[in-house]
């Protein structure tokens, strides 16, 4: 299909959508009795608090995902344990372009447990809602319209088509479209078994130009009334079949993000069920965003159901709404994923040209990340990992900002080599003469060790804590796996480089013997490996004195931009020990992996995690990290008591963690 010319607006088309995480999922039991798409679960605690977490991580990754493609996602936790279906908000709260919020009548008792006042406050204290109705008092005369998953709205056309059950019953349609100014179109749907569909929206998705309907299982009666309708507004209809919708096909959301793209939220399992033909009708502008939730979708709702769009404008927030204590929880560290791809890319040009480890080239860092994301699974077997790679994330945009690695072993693969800088002593009796010299000689010192390499933050981002994060976050990490990690570590920094950007010790040495300049040499080496090093570099000795003094006095002496690097890892315990970069002279730094600050000051705790909106109070910056995977890392406001430290429920939500479980802290 062409490329829609509709008019779309950020308001009919949302590009910010609440979410509420499923920290006490499971199945709704009350639910169970007419949501045919709900599967059965064997009940015990273990299952349970498995399927939870399972879910916790489906959603975590969603929000990622959305962030990622320029979505707002504003994040709520769930509250209480008996809210089962509490990450599928859609069903008792809507906002429309006019400025107008609804609540809704909810059918099963436990559902209406999930209204919730604060998030009603948060959306009118950012967003400018002009009126706010509650239409759930229909529930005392027996009349439910639960939301847009009752009703699948064309915001363009003040439409609800709406699917009648005993979730959506005339009454309360008719009630809630005349408070909004919609027009109902009513109809009737039912399975081969002839069991009413519960929601519309498991079986239809209206778009800007566009619709995916099960036209089979609308009532005879009813079907022209749907279709004409559509065609009349403009919507091209794709065609889906029951099992289609058995497997989320028409449970899909147009979004359109803040740079103008339309997106389709779609779940992998609805995604994998459609064929070549019904893909192909779809508008050719519209990009898919298939997303794995298959936990989510045991307890009978997919992607769709997991969103409730914003349909309403942004207020502007003054700086002085802005306070420090919220960038904290803006940035956290992860192992990379096999979608960071361009995100690294980007980095990698970002930071080159110094960065030897973290070269721009494609090929090489998807390598690079393959390598890692194979590499991760060797710590389930308690083996040493031979590559890892760190990524600093902004949990606002999804963006990567930085990254950090740590190489397992050096030399187990290819040589390491180093120049160690040492002094001889010549002497000559008869002519009374002493001398002593400071000597270059290659060595191997470094292999067997494990290496800390590949930080870059962007400028922008340089300040509160991303650096330490990003740094000490391997330091935490290898102390964490000490038992698989070698006992010594150590680092490059990067050397030294005049005003004209020349590096002279480079000029002085290696340039007489690489047919190539300073950075195709770095380039090449992280590419290709080290062989040419060991093919091509002098064995013999070079005396200090035999080079020009800018080169001398380049020897053990970091780039500029290095020296903070430098000094923060002395802090942390490193020291030079006259050991340099080949290429460029710079000092490698070296420490014994217990002894370091950060690996010494780490510690286990069980945490509680503040309820609601309240703030952690007589707190401190700490470094917090999970135990187990997936592994996250942040700075973040803590406060110890009775051994239990107590975190905000934004920092829990951003380590995937509840109250009772047990974390790393470690001092800044």
């Amino acid at each position: 299909m062409q490329a829609s010319h509709i008019k779309n607006s950020r308001l009919t088309t949302p590009n910010s959508v609440l979410m509420v995480r499923p920290c006490a999922f499971r199945p709704n039991e009350q639910t169970a009795k007419d949501n045919s798409f709900q599967k059965p679960l064997v009940s015990t605690r273990k299952n349970r608090a498995k399927i939870s977490k399972n879910a916790c991580a489906e959603f975590d990754e969603m929000v990622r995902t959305l962030r990622m493609n320029h979505i707002t996602v504003e994040v709520f936790e769930t509250e209480g344990e008996n809210t089962p279906d509490a990450v599928f908000p859609y069903n008792w709260l809507s906002t429309h372009p006019n400025g107008l919020l609804v609540t809704y009548p909810m059918y099963c008792e436990n559902r209406r447990a999930e209204r919730r006042d604060d998030i009603v406050s948060y959306l009118q204290q950012h967003y400018i809602v002009q009126q706010a109705k509650d239409l759930s008092f229909l529930e005392d005369d027996g009349d439910f319209v639960e939301g847009t998953g009752a009703m699948v709205i064309d915001h363009v056309n003040a439409l609800a088509y709406v699917c009648l059950s005993q979730r959506a019953n005339k009454r309360a349609v008719i009630s809630a479209c005349k408070a909004i100014g919609l027009t109902p179109i009513c109809f009737s749907a039912f399975d081969t078994a002839g069991t009413a569909i519960y929601h519309t929206n498991v079986m239809m998705c209206v778009g800007s130009d566009f619709a995916i309907v099960a036209t089979s299982m609308i009532e005879e009666s009813d079907k022209n009334v749907v279709l004409s309708t559509l065609k009349e507004t403009g919507k091209n209809v794709i065609e889906i079949s029951e099992e289609q919708v058995n497997s989320f096909a028409g449970n899909c959301l147009e979004l359109l993000n803040s740079n103008g793209k339309r997106l389709l939220l779609i779940s992998d399992t609805a995604f994998s069920s459609m064929n070549e033909e019904q893909l192909a009708l779809l508008p050719s502008d519209l990009t898919l965003l298939p997303i794995a939730v298959p936990t989510i979708e045991m307890g009978g709702g997919s992607v769709r159901c997991m969103v409730a769009g914003i349909h309403l404008e942004c207020k502007t927030i003054g700086a002085e709404q802005t306070t420090t204590n919220n960038i904290s929880f803006d940035t956290r560290v992860r192992l990379a994923k096999g979608d960071d791809l361009e995100g690294l890319l980007a980095l990698a040009e970002a930071a080159s040209p110094g960065m030897t480890t973290f070269p721009p080239d494609r090929a090489t860092l998807d390598n690079k990340l393959k390598r890692s994301i194979r590499e991760e699974q060797k710590l389930m077997r308690q083996e040493r990992p031979d590559y890892l790679l760190f990524v600093l994330e902004d949990l606002r945009t999804g963006k990567l900002i930085g990254t950090s690695a740590i190489f397992g072993e050096l030399g187990k693969e290819d040589s390491f080599y180093s120049y160690k800088r040492e002094k001889v002593a010549q002497r000559n009796k008869s002519l009374g003469a002493h001398y002593t010299h400071d000597i270059l000689h290659l060595s191997h010192h470094f292999e067997g060790y494990a290496e800390v390499a590949s930080l870059y933050l962007l400028p922008e981002y340089r300040k509160h804590f991303n650096g330490k994060l990003l740094s000490k976050v391997r330091y935490l990490f290898m102390g964490l796996h000490q038992h698989v990690f070698p006992k010594q570590v150590m680092a490059d920094l990067r050397g030294y480089v005049n005003t004209h950007g020349d590096s002279p010790f480079w000029n002085a040495v290696g340039r007489h013997f690489f047919p190539m300049t300073y950075a195709e040499a770095d380039l090449y080496g992280a590419v290709n490996g080290n062989q040419f090093i060991a093919d091509l570099m002098p064995k013999l000795p070079l005396y200090v004195n035999m080079l020009p003094k800018e080169a001398q006095l380049a020897i053990g002496k970091p780039h500029n931009d290095g020296q903070p690097a430098m000094a923060m890892l002395e802090k942390e315990g490193f020291k030079f020990t006259n050991y340099i970069d080949i290429f460029d002279g710079a000092p490698s730094m070296e420490a014994e992996v217990l002894s370091l600050k950060t690996v010494k000051s780490t510690k286990q705790v069980r945490i509680k995690v503040c309820e609601g909106t309240k703030r952690v109070t007589e707190s401190k910056m700490t470094l917090v990290a999970t135990l187990s995977q997936p592994f996250y890392a942040m700075m973040a406001e803590t406060e110890e008591q009775d051994e239990i430290a107590v975190i905000s429920r934004k920092t829990a939500q951003a380590l995937n963690v509840s109250s009772g479980d047990t974390i790393l802290l470690s001092d800044v």
